[in-house]
């Protein structure tokens, strides 16, 4: 039985969804001010693309 390749775009969807909800909820409660968003984005970006690379490794 063959192991099933990885679904690289949901994993990237499924993180980047999952950050921004995590990113307004932070926003939301105050812990995030708005003024660092650019920032907490570009990481958010560069987390997702890793965890992209990291599953397409592991293939």
């Amino acid at each position: 039985m063959r192991k099933p390749k990885a679904d690289v775009p949901g994993i990237i969807t499924g993180t980047v969804v999952t950050g921004a909800a995590t990113i307004y909820l932070l926003n939301d409660q105050g812990v995030v001010p708005t003024d660092d968003l650019g920032l907490t984005s570009a990481i958010l970006l560069v987390v997702a693309g890793a965890v992209g690379l990291a599953a397409s490794r592991r293939s």
